[in-house]
């Protein structure tokens, strides 16, 4: 049967359009839960100019698949193309996630329908009419309560042709909605960043003309392990713009020249309704952002208006710093040099004086130095920092137990100390009061005396200048009691008079000195571990013989040959044995918190994190928090008369209140940070959080009582009634 021309041309026509509404995309491929097609933008493709496909990806309800970076769990998809020879083809470009928590864990992924892009461009050599075909295979991760891997191929024909290509109105709205959703670059905004041992911060600093506010900022690391996915981020307003805070995965290690990632704002990066998602290629910077120190000043307003007064609580603080149990151990050799001047002129007892104030100040002012100076280089130390260091406290104790050692007559090392102020008296011992001002000092760090924390926290907000004033005057309050003794000569009649009574004193301090090695060591031990505290033991047992054998074949009795030979050999021996135990120092992060926290306490404390702070504040429930500090002997005297007192741990329970116990007995920058906030860098420190996150937190003084604790409690307890 003959077939009319007419009629062939128009089933000719009828296919030729069916064809173009059909090579478009591919046919849709149906998996376990979801949906998917290989779709193109337009109807057809111009030689040599680009044209963007997608997978379409439609997930069944409560199913998803994951983004470039999973989190912690999850695959990212993955197409791999065979094109026709020519065909260029770029990376996918994802539009940003969704964060999904599932038991503690974090993902990043799409739920419901989404579309990965694809840029393809075609060679020029095209001819126009003829037809190409895209091949492609993908294979993803789709998840709910399980977990099904899948995988699809796709084929699409695509008709070429030398005019403009048309769009696909079918996909217009889901190119042009993804597009919405892809991260844009905007390099007005400056992005800073910095790493710590426990956080991951960004100041991100807005362009003169962005009159908008940025609100509840998720950021999506391209890096796997660079931030705890679950944790959620923290947005604080600064001076300059905005400070966003992240708990920094614990499977991270090293340093990244950039930090890279999306950062995503409800509120869009260049106003209202705009993009929500910002491209961030991040300066990495070896410390803090500026910004932290102008979002922590304002807090600290109501706690310390001026600096008049923080001067005057750090000298009423030193003062009190000299009755601290850490301090007494290392006064009690001041006093016993008192005595002994009792006798003496009113000038030597005035120089005496002077020296042990000078070294006293000397030394206030270098930790304060070392402070401002690690701190400004990103450092987040607080203090009492340098009790923090293994290394630190094996040296101090090496130091104490050899004055132990000395003041039982072991050696005698005054001769050696009295020649070091010998350009003003050779026989006055003016080097040994500098030096026990120096020790003082050292040992008084890890107390901080009532009105001393709020004076050293506001201290370190301030200019260099001003801090080292504050923390003069604290060492002034420390040194004031043996100034007024020195320049008041009628004092000194109140002090006993030399006799034979002074070398049994001088045994008993010597016993506490060996009371303050055994903290120590109980401080090293939580630091490490049993097996290092041996070996310094045995170091320590090496000090007591080659202090034995300078105060045996060194005394001023032997020969010069004998002094000399047994100088070397004590010296040798204390110096190798030191230098091994620093060698063998662990690198250790943090304490136990079993360590920390015996069977027998009474109160169950939670180890803090400010995640778990915010989380219980934001459930409604009042939370104490005990910054605390094994080398803090403050700390535990006010643990066990206040914190294990019975009626205050029946209360705690009684109201649901939730004890946090914030060890910073080793570095740890969270604490620290969590401290400065508070407008403090020292422990003790105790907050009582309750009424919700709105409320402002209750600071208790330094030294607490249970009646004082009691009635915080109670307090609590009428404002949530």
């Amino acid at each position: 049967m003959k077939i009319s021309p007419k009629i062939l041309i128009f089933l000719g026509i009828l296919s030729i359009n069916f064809l173009f509404t059909q090579v478009a995309h591919s046919q849709v491929v149906r998996t376990d839960y979801m949906e998917s097609e290989l779709i193109v933008e337009t109807e057809t493709i111009l030689p040599g100019h680009p044209f963007w496909v997608g997978l379409r990806m439609k997930m069944d309800k409560d199913w998803h698949t994951y983004w470039r970076n999973p989190g912690d769990s999850g695959l990212p998809t993955e197409i791999n193309w065979k094109l026709p020879n020519g065909f260029q083809v770029g990376q996918i470009h994802w539009p940003y996630p969704k964060t999904i928590i599932l038991e503690m864990l974090g993902s990043y992924a799409y739920e419901g329908e989404t579309l990965l892009l694809v840029e393809i461009t075609p060679p020029a050599t095209l001819n126009s009419g003829m037809f190409v075909d895209l091949q492609a295979e993908a294979s993803w991760l789709v998840c709910a309560d399980i977990c099904l891997p899948g995988e699809a191929k796709y084929k699409v024909t695509l008709p070429v042709s030398s005019k403009v290509p048309q769009i696909n109105e079918k996909w217009a709205s889901l190119f042009t909605q993804t597009r919405k959703n892809l991260p844009v670059l905007i390099p007005e905004w400056i992005i800073e960043a910095s790493i710590t041992d426990s956080t991951i911060v960004f100041h991100a600093t807005p362009p003169q003309w962005f009159d908008g506010k940025i609100t509840n900022v998720t950021f999506f690391p391209y890096h796997e392990t660079l931030i705890d996915h679950s944790a959620p981020n923290k947005l604080e307003r600064t001076k300059d713009g905005y400070l966003l805070t992240m708990s920094r995965s614990e499977f991270f290690s090293g340093e990244l020249d950039q930090i890279t990632g999306v950062l995503v704002s409800e509120s869009g990066w260049r106003g209202m309704s705009s993009e929500r998602a910002l491209e961030v290629n991040a300066t990495y910077v070896s410390q803090h952002p500026k910004a932290i120190l102008s979002s922590v000043i304002p807090n600290m307003q109501h706690q310390l208006p001026n600096i008049g007064q923080a001067i005057i609580f750090a000298l009423i603080g030193g003062l009190i710093l000299n009755l601290m149990p850490c301090v007494l151990p290392v006064i009690s050799i001041k006093v016993l040099g008192f005595i002994g001047q009792a006798g003496d002129n009113f000038i030597r007892a005035r120089w005496h004086g002077l020296f042990f104030t000078g070294g006293i100040l000397v030394s206030f002012l270098a930790l304060a130095i070392i402070l401002i100076a690690l701190r400004a280089g990103g450092e987040q130390l607080g203090w009492g920092f340098q009790l923090q260091s293994p290394t630190f406290i094996i040296i101090l104790s090496t130091i104490i137990f050899m004055i132990g050692l000395n003041l039982f007559g072991v050696f005698e090392i005054g001769n050696s100390l009295g020649r070091l102020g010998a350009n003003l008296d050779s026989r006055s011992g003016f080097g040994g009061s500098f030096l026990s001002g120096v020790l003082a000092t050292l040992v008084a760090t890890p107390c901080t005396a009532p009105f001393m924390g709020v004076a050293l926290g506001y201290a370190l907000t301030l200019s260099t200048i001003k801090a080292l004033i504050i923390f003069c005057f604290l060492g002034l309050g420390m040194a004031l009691p043996y100034i007024i003794l020195c320049f008041i000569p009628s004092m000194l009649n109140f002090i006993p008079k030399p006799g034979p009574w002074m070398e049994s004193f001088k045994q008993l301090m010597g016993f506490l000195m060996m009371v303050t090695v055994v903290w120590l060591l109980w401080v090293l031990n939580l630091q490490t571990d049993p097996n290092f505290l041996a070996l310094m033991m045995i170091l320590l047992v090496m000090v007591g013989v080659a202090t034995w054998i300078l105060g045996r074949w060194g005394s001023t009795t032997s020969s010069n040959k004998s002094r000399l030979t047994s100088r070397i050999t004590s010296f040798f021996i204390i110096i190798t044995g030191v230098v091994i135990m620093l060698n063998q120092v662990p690198n250790l992060e943090h304490v136990s918190n079993k360590k920390l926290n015996p069977s027998n306490n009474k109160l169950e404390w939670k180890p803090f994190s400010q995640t778990l702070v915010e989380e219980l504040r934001a459930s409604g429930k009042t939370v104490f928090v005990d910054f605390t500090a094994a080398w803090c002997l403050t700390c535990q005297v006010n643990k066990r008369v206040a914190l294990n007192d019975s009626q205050v741990v029946e209360q705690f329970k009684n109201q649901g209140v939730i004890p946090v116990q914030a060890d910073w007995t080793s570095r740890n920058p969270e604490i620290t940070e969590a401290l400065a906030e508070l407008g403090r860098n020292s422990v003790p420190l105790y907050v009582l959080y309750s009424g919700g996150p709105q409320n402002n937190p209750k600071l208790l003084p330094e030294l607490i009582t249970p009646d004082l604790v009691l009635n915080a409690l109670k307090n609590v307890k009428t404002a949530n009634q």
